[in-house]
């Protein structure tokens, strides 16, 4: 007869409360929560960019669990005025048995006319966004855009339908990456101008456009007195950027500013023209 070794015995007992309870299957927390595995405690950090939202993971079995939160999952705030949170890092991690396991979420606002998230308001763990909203968290956590507020903007251009000419912070590079890549997940064409925002007076994240700086080009096909002026649907000018310019024949690239911050959200029209003639139209919209 073989010898008992409550040792090894032990160790083996050990081990096996350890091993995740599906084996090697990592289930998402929404799943494990509907499973009854776990229960969430999912709280705002405050802000809407960045490591934004606390996430407590209570294993709720004997058994570890290898679980996983997605980038593209979209966190719904219990608050009704305040922005749901899309998660733009996936993690992945065990939680040991009838452990408490703290993590800190990485995430982007969402409903750009919302209000920032508070500090300890509650979220529900939500589902998967929409493919487009995956698509985009997916492309910050590759390129780790966490807290680039150029990334914040291009999650409002899809999810809100905002300009692509929103996005942009400062960083050339960082601007153009996200324009391509938001211009070919949604067909929207990239706008030669940057549209400049405020706070909401209402304690939204994402006010009124107040200017919007971009670069007109044309050319004049004889020497004239040229004007650039903006005007909106109607056909009425909202703004004379300049007047009966002595201008000679040739290209140009003139550099302009569209103060919009006491104007409705709606399309324009950038116009040149040459001794009362339209040379050049271009369309803005914000």
């Amino acid at each position: 007869m073989k010898s008992f070794h409550p040792i090894s015995f032990l160790a083996i007992a050990f081990s096996l409360s350890e091993t995740p309870i599906f084996a090697n299957v990592v289930l998402s927390v929404e799943d494990a929560a509907k499973k009854g595995l776990i229960k969430l405690h999912i709280k705002s950090k405050g802000g809407y960019t960045g490591e934004v939202i606390e996430m407590k993971v209570q294993n709720l079995t004997n058994k570890a669990l290898d679980l996983k939160v997605e980038a593209g999952r979209r966190l719904d705030s219990k608050q009704q005025d305040e922005q749901d949170i899309l998660v733009t890092k996936e993690q992945e991690f065990f939680v040991k048995a009838n452990q408490v396991k703290s993590l800190n979420i990485s995430g982007m606002c969402c409903q750009a006319h919302n209000s920032a998230p508070s500090v300890k308001h509650e979220y529900l763990v939500g589902k998967l966004a929409d493919s487009s909203l995956i698509k985009l968290a997916m492309f910050i956590d590759k390129n780790k855009y966490y807290s680039n507020y150029s990334a914040q903007q291009a999650v409002w251009v899809v999810s809100d339908n905002n300009s692509i000419g929103s996005i942009d912070d400062g960083n050339k590079e960082i601007k153009n990456n996200l324009r391509t890549f938001v211009s070919k997940l949604t067909g929207k064409v990239i706008p030669p101008y940057d549209i400049n925002y405020d706070s909401g007076s209402d304690g939204s994240v994402l006010g009124r456009a107040v200017s919007i700086d971009g670069v007109f080009e044309y050319s004049l096909p004889v020497a004239c007195h040229s004007t650039l002026a903006i005007y909106n649907e109607k056909g009425e000018i909202v703004q004379i950027i300049f007047e009966h310019l002595q201008s000679d024949k040739g290209a140009y690239k003139h550099y302009y500013t569209f103060r919009t911050r006491n104007l409705p959200q709606g399309i324009y029209y950038a116009r040149v023209e040459a001794d009362g003639m339209l040379q050049k139209q271009m369309k803005i919209e914000f």
